[in-house]
């Protein structure tokens, strides 16, 4: 037995070394995927959680029953994010770990109309001016506006739809987003909603 334990030539020392590298590289590889993997995760639930709150929002303003306007600050992250709605869905993306990108989509219940600053108007306000100045009424209750002129309306609501489907409105996540319901009052006693979504800055 003491001639193999004074045997300098064996392999099984350095198949041992071998082994026990293998094994902390293995645990070293599986710590760093793990990291890599619950952080792009939790990164992902952030993107997730911002889109629900923006479609809550959407949601909650719709059920109101009288003309409202919230607003939405997003929340700062120690990473860059984007966002972008059209009119039937919301998009997220991030960068993860290592350069992957990550993204989220958010499908609406409720359809809102996003507004830019260079349409004709943006806000609530702004829109029931830009009716007083084009037909000559404001589209209030004490004000309404004739149902031939409302179609108009109708078919620019129609157009943003086509528009945004195909370039999303880009939203800047370090100003606040507005989420206004307007009505619009027609002739005949009618009431038409409309959900706006819009920044002001």
């Amino acid at each position: 037995m003491s001639k193999f334990i004074k045997n300098s030539h064996g392999i099984m020392g350095l198949t041992l070394s071998h082994i026990g590298l293998f094994i902390a590289t293995g645990i070293l590889l599986a710590a760093v995927g793990t990291v890599i993997f619950y952080n792009n995760w939790q990164r992902t639930e952030e993107l997730h959680a911002i889109a629900n709150s923006v479609s809550m929002l959407i949601q909650d303003m719709d059920a109101r029953f009288f003309d409202n306007i919230t607003m939405f600050q997003f929340p700062n992250k120690n990473y860059h994010y984007t966002f972008e709605l059209s009119t039937e869905y919301i998009a997220m993306s991030a960068k993860g770990y290592w350069g992957h990108d990550i993204s989220v989509k958010e499908r609406f219940i409720i359809n809102p109309w996003p507004r830019d600053r260079i349409s004709n108007w943006t806000t609530g306000g702004d829109l029931h001016t830009y009716l007083n100045e084009t037909y000559g009424h404001q589209g209030t209750k004490d004000d309404p506006l004739p149902m031939a002129n409302l179609s108009e309306i109708d078919n620019d609501h129609e157009t943003s739809v086509l528009f945004f489907a195909l370039q999303p409105l880009k939203v800047r996540v370090h100003a606040p987003l507005y989420v206004e319901k307007v009505s619009i009052y027609d002739d005949t006693g009618g009431r038409h909603d409309f959900i706006l979504v819009y920044q002001s800055i």
